[in-house]
């Protein structure tokens, strides 16, 4: 089940026939001149507070479903707009336009609102989200793979296997693995099955799908992701990567948790430094060694390989 589709497919789009229809139109103009509205499709606008309060995925998806209500075609929402529809996070940023495939022979030109993908939908996999027909969450990914970076392939991949996901995993490795059979022989398939291959249902974020792979091309050894570990007086920690022959820990952690209000729980910013910084240090006394990097440190990737490298882990090539 699809968290929030209700919710955003009654969003409260103004619509610019709706103005029209009470002679409003200038009020459009005027609007969208100081601000105060947002064109998020030809027609249809919203509100700027509402469109500051949503994050890249959400603005997305609110993108998708005011194209929706313009279309009067049957089109199959997929790519990015299918990820968007399904809630699969992204590491890179998400396009201008609407991603829609469509039968070979219908035609029709991708425009500033629109991409089509006239590819045909000869067994392509495709569920119902409300009253959309949407590619289903693992031939989404598998689409997104094959015409994205291996990193960005991978991301998608572990977004749809989460498994801490609220309502569970979109999908399972084994439907991605058969959509990447009936992908064989097209372009990107490959890059697909290898990053199908790599992909997991532990890792809790983007970011730590991408340290992953980063891990992976920089020659470090294979960690054991969410390691569990206990002291004596009964504290309960999970690193996101653990290597076991060096007793070394390692960890993601983006500063976006500090403004998170589902991740304060009413807690101020401070309270939630002391609490980690409590973790950190209880944690610490269970390892040899412990290595933290942010989001930021990925890119270049050399910033995160010389972090571990500095920690004294080895690297089988340079």
């Amino acid at each position: 089940m699809l968290v929030g589709m209700d919710a955003f497919q009654h969003a409260d789009f103004i619509r610019r026939r709706d103005l029209v229809a009470i002679g409003e139109d200038q009020a459009i103009r005027q609007q969208l001149r100081h601000g105060r509205l947002v064109r998020v499709a030809p027609g249809s606008f919203v509100e700027q507070g509402t469109w500051q309060s949503l994050d890249a995925l959400a603005r997305h998806r609110m993108a998708v479903l005011a194209t929706a209500r313009r279309l009067r075609t049957p089109v199959v929402f997929s790519h990015h707009a299918a990820a968007a529809l399904h809630g699969i996070r992204m590491l890179g940023n998400w396009p201008s336009t609407v991603d829609v495939t469509l039968e070979r022979a219908s035609g029709g030109r991708s425009d500033g609102w629109l991409r089509r993908h006239c590819t045909g939908l000869d067994d392509v996999d495709v569920v119902v989200l409300g009253d959309l027909t949407v590619t289903s969450p693992a031939q989404t990914v598998v689409d997104l793979a094959r015409m994205l970076p291996f990193a960005d392939a991978v991301v998608t991949m572990d977004s749809a296997l989460h498994r801490k996901r609220t309502g569970g995993a979109l999908t399972t490795r084994a439907a991605i693995l058969d959509r990447c059979a009936a992908a064989e022989g097209k372009r990107g398939w490959r890059r697909a099955q290898l990053a199908a291959d790599f992909s997991t249902d532990l890792s809790d974020s983007p970011e730590e799908s991408h340290s992953r792979v980063q891990i992976h091309l920089a020659g470090f050894p294979v960690p054991t992701l969410q390691e569990t570990f206990v002291d004596a007086e009964g504290f309960v920690a999970q690193t996101d990567f653990y290597w076991r022959e060096f007793d070394h820990a390692g960890e993601c952690d983006g500063r976006g948790k500090y403004r998170d209000p589902a991740y304060l729980r009413g807690r101020t910013p401070v309270d939630v430094v002391i609490a980690e910084k409590n973790r950190e240090n209880r944690l610490r006394r269970l390892v040899r060694g412990m290595s933290r990097w942010e989001p930021a440190d990925l890119y270049p990737p050399s910033r995160m390989v010389n972090i571990l490298l500095r920690a004294g882990l080895p690297r089988s090539r340079g």
